[in-house]
């Protein structure tokens, strides 16, 4: 799971804290937010990394397949059934199972979870055998259980059984500058996978992913990013390239937010889009560097900060051969 935000540091603290215990686990969020990046993460974590881990998507598996799916079924239990099948539940023995989009399971079949939930024990469809089910229970929704449990649609039971550990997901917007190290580390996957290996964000470009809603969230970042890179004619990602296929217009990139002149003067434009304040900084820097020749210690006089200063700053904005 990518990320330094407050958010994320707080979701991975929780997850180091119970993903040892076997305890179940209901997370929530918004679609595309990366509920099942999670789940993975508390699996691998956990005290039997290599035991299955088996995702389910409720919503993906038609209402009156999806119990014979979980549970299996003994040969003669309904009219295709020639022979037995072991169910996701039984073959996830020992590691974790995933429901995800649970709140779209039917009531009848959530009895039937609550019940495993309770005993650990199940019995395949038209089975007479009980069957103990040493496993972790993970669950995953995009909508609000408490309003399905007022309108009906979720038993409240069960809804207390999974929510045993919540973890809310935030969404991709608020968390700050995620958006650049995870968008970064897509670059890096789709610019090896179309022999681009020397694909970089533009300035501008940062700053449009920064300043964009992501009503996607992490999915549609992703699949952005990908786009991006199979379509730029060259290797520098414009906004262009982002925002292929998005009715607003782009902001324009032919002029640069910060332009220092060959006389030294600073012209600094504040677009609608904003202005990041180490963008500011990167080319004063460069500046310098430029009119001290590559001297870090002259170009550290004309800054008016130390020799130190001035290479710990190089580092950070990777210029010359400090980066």
């Amino acid at each position: 799971m990518i990320g330094e935000s407050v958010p994320v540091r707080e979701i991975l603290d929780l997850v180091g804290r119970v993903a040892a215990t076997p305890a179940t686990v209901l997370i929530t969020g918004e679609s595309g937010t990366g509920k099942e990046v999670v789940a993975r993460v508390i699996h691998n974590r956990s005290s039997a990394p290599t035991q299955p881990f088996v995702s389910i998507n409720c919503a993906a598996i038609p209402a009156n397949l999806l119990e014979a799916e979980l549970f299996g079924y003994e040969k003669g239990a309904f009219t295709d059934a020639r022979i037995n099948k072991k169910g996701l539940l039984e073959l996830t023995e020992g590691g974790t199972v995933f429901l995800d989009e649970i709140g779209i399971m039917p009531l009848d079949l959530q009895a039937k979870i609550l019940s495993v939930l309770d005993t650990r024990i199940f019995r395949r469809l038209g089975g007479t055998v009980d069957i103990h089910a040493d496993l972790r229970f993970v669950a995953a929704t995009n909508e609000e259980l408490g309003d399905a449990v007022a309108e009906g649609r979720f038993r409240q039971d069960l809804y207390y059984r999974l929510n045993v550990v919540p973890i809310k997901l935030p969404p991709l917007r608020d968390r700050g500058t995620d958006i650049l190290l995870i968008a970064t580390h897509f670059l890096r996957i789709y610019a090896k996978r179309y022999e681009k290996s020397s694909c970089v964000f533009t300035e501008a470009a940062e700053r449009w992913l920064m300043n964009n809603d992501w009503p996607g969230n992490v999915r549609e970042l992703r699949n952005s990013i990908e786009r991006a890179v199979l379509l730029s004619p060259g290797e520098r990602i414009q906004v262009a390239d982002l925002a292929v296929g998005q009715s607003e217009t782009p902001p324009q990139e032919s002029v640069p937010a910060v332009e220092i002149t060959g006389l030294g003067e600073i012209r600094i434009v504040i677009p609608p889009w904003g202005i990041a304040l180490e963008d500011v900084e990167r080319r004063l820097i460069e500046a310098a560097m430029d009119e001290a020749k590559g001297n870090i210690s002259r170009a550290a006089q004309l800054l008016h900060m130390s020799r130190d200063t001035l290479r710990y700053r190089l580092r950070k904005h990777k210029i010359g051969d400090q980066a």
